[in-house]
């Protein structure tokens, strides 16, 4: 993995709401509105978020009907999989990641 690469994902990694949707997306894919549902972030700002992960190349999407689903992309670089790897098992023990997992949870038991 070259340098310029290494930087541009580890910059768009540098905000608290990017890397709690990347830990939301570890578990499962998701769509907008239960993204701001779990991190309490308007529909504009979780979108910004999901469009520079989206230009990143860390997350992918996919429409069904009028949702559209949001998931972590399976790096194509070994370096690149460890890095997020080594990022979403760190974040797992912090109280607000704990906390966003146990709303996903939640969400879930009420589709």
């Amino acid at each position: 993995m070259k340098i310029k690469r290494a930087r541009q994902i580890l910059k768009s990694l540098a905000d608290d709401t990017r890397l709690r949707i990347i830990n939301l997306l570890s578990k499962e894919e998701l769509i907008v509105s239960d993204l701001c549902r779990i991190l309490k972030k308007s529909q504009p700002s979780i979108s910004k978020h999901l469009m520079r992960l989206r230009l990143t190349g860390i997350l992918g999407d996919r429409r069904e009907g009028i949702n559209v689903y949001y998931y972590l992309i399976k790096p194509k670089s070994k370096e690149i999989s460890m890095l997020l790897k080594a990022i979403t098992s760190g974040l797992a023990d912090l109280e607000v990641f704990k906390n966003d997992i146990k709303c996903l949870t939640a969400l879930g038991s009420k589709k």
